[in-house]
């Protein structure tokens, strides 16, 4: 064998070797993300499918998918070079969905009854704010920002609002990580209805049988649950995983074994918020209650009629990430953690839930609270030390200010975070709110 040959063969097997260690299984995640978000974007947020892959879809590596989009079914076939093909399924009240081998849960019948809305139609303008609410956008063509909606609450009033192009104030859009906030308020329901305390141990069989059994719905509500995991949407890793190539999420994050001692050790994970949103499960004697839910006791209540919680492949919540609702109605959210859990009277919400979510945790210097961040490590100079926030990847922001008395939302796909100065901004909105 010539020489030439051998080094070829031998580059060529590195190559290889390269490819189906390191890249290949990447391709799952590629796939994956494609098919789910191209999915939501089209048949939730309402976007075409142009906009859905330049602006939704347009960084990192996922310009390497294949997309093909059946409109009349509403579904979405994703691939990389016809490998790791992924298929996501849209169903009214219910969402986007990667299709397993599980028949997909559908939504179980009667309509939710919503309360009236508590906002006019038309704001008056605010010239000033405005002006202000106008610098949360890109200028000049650029597209650094992408913010799509922006909203300020004031004493309970909407006085400001802007929306990017082609959105609305009824356009559903995507909180990430902000829905593990409303994990915490559901699990915030269910403990004012008797059902469990922050300083229960998880009646998960599996944990039953060794050192898992002492995790507390405290320790997951507050990332100290002590469970291995890798928060790391550049690889593969218990994250990515967990949502583009496992159907329950759920079991998937609970499978994991104790890399530390529960309470002691801070760590950011979407699998305890799943494990969470699929104990939801357990106070109620039918699936079809368990997905009613949210929308019976959290979003009806407080007239949120836009909120959709998408589930995963076995039919329970993605509480870590997809969550949708318009501007408006993520602001509702955060005005009822301002009022402490109050709505117009209703107390939806325990008050000592509400300041237990936004105490710190023990093992979290002070920046986290039970699924909601804090100010109190001064990571925003503007914000009040007593200001918390829902947070989502691409700065999904929903910023509760006790002092200002005000809420402050921020929607958008946003590549660099660093893009925008959130302290800085907010001071302006403070100012013109005056």
């Amino acid at each position: 064998m010539k020489k030439g040959l051998i080094i070829f063969l031998f580059i060529l097997g590195i190559a290889l070797g390269y490819f189906f260690t390191s890249v290949y299984p990447k391709l799952e995640i590629i796939s994956g993300y494609n098919a789910k978000n191209l999915c939501s974007c089209m048949f939730v947020t309402g976007l075409d499918q142009e906009t859905a892959e330049r602006v939704d879809l347009g960084f990192g590596p996922l310009w390497m998918a294949s997309n093909t989009v059946d409109t009349k079914n509403k579904t979405v076939f994703s691939n990389v070079l016809g490998m790791h093909p992924k298929k996501a399924v849209y169903r009214e009240g219910m969402g986007c969905t990667i299709e397993g081998e599980k028949t997909l849960v559908e939504w179980p019948g009667e309509k939710i009854q919503y309360k009236a809305e508590i906002w006019p139609d038309e704001v008056v303008p605010n010239p000033e704010l405005q002006s202000v609410l106008a610098e949360a956008f890109d200028q000049g063509g650029e597209s650094l920002l992408n913010t799509r909606a922006v909203i300020v609450v004031k004493d309970g009033k909407l006085i400001g609002e802007a929306y990017g192009p082609g959105i609305t104030k009824a356009t559903p859009l995507l909180g990430w990580s902000m829905a593990k906030s409303v994990t915490s308020c559901l699990t915030g329901i269910l403990a004012k209805d008797g059902f469990w305390s922050p300083e229960d141990p998880m009646q998960i069989a599996d944990w039953q049988v060794d050192e898992r059994s002492k995790i507390t719905l405290g320790n997951l509500l507050q990332m100290s649950s002590g469970l291995e995991w890798e928060e790391d949407y550049s690889k593969v890793s218990t994250a990515t995983t967990m949502l583009y190539g496992t159907d329950g999420m759920g079991t998937y994050a609970a499978s994991q074994p104790l890399a530390h001692e529960p309470n002691t050790h801070w760590l950011y994970s979407s699998g305890t918020s799943n494990i969470i949103s699929k104990q939801l499960s357990t106070a109620f004697e039918t699936h079809q209650e368990y997905i009613r839910f949210p929308y019976e006791r959290l979003f009806g209540p407080i007239g949120a009629e836009s909120f959709l919680i998408e589930t995963d492949g076995d039919g329970y919540f993605v509480g870590s990430s997809y969550a949708y609702a318009t501007g408006r109605d993520w602001a509702k959210l955060g005005l009822l953690y301002l009022n402490r859990g109050n709505w117009l009277g209703e107390q939806i919400i325990d008050s000592n839930w509400v300041a237990y979510s936004h105490s710190p945790a023990e093992a979290s210097s002070n920046k986290y609270g039970a699924q909601f961040w804090l100010n109190a490590a001064n990571k925003f100079q503007d914000y009040g030390s007593d200001a918390y926030w829902m947070d989502g990847f691409q700065g999904q922001q929903v910023a509760i200010h006790p002092e200002q008395n005000m809420v402050i939302v921020r929607l958008g796909v946003m590549y660099d975070e660093g893009n925008f100065d959130f302290s800085a901004w907010t001071a302006k909105v403070f100012q013109a709110s005056l």
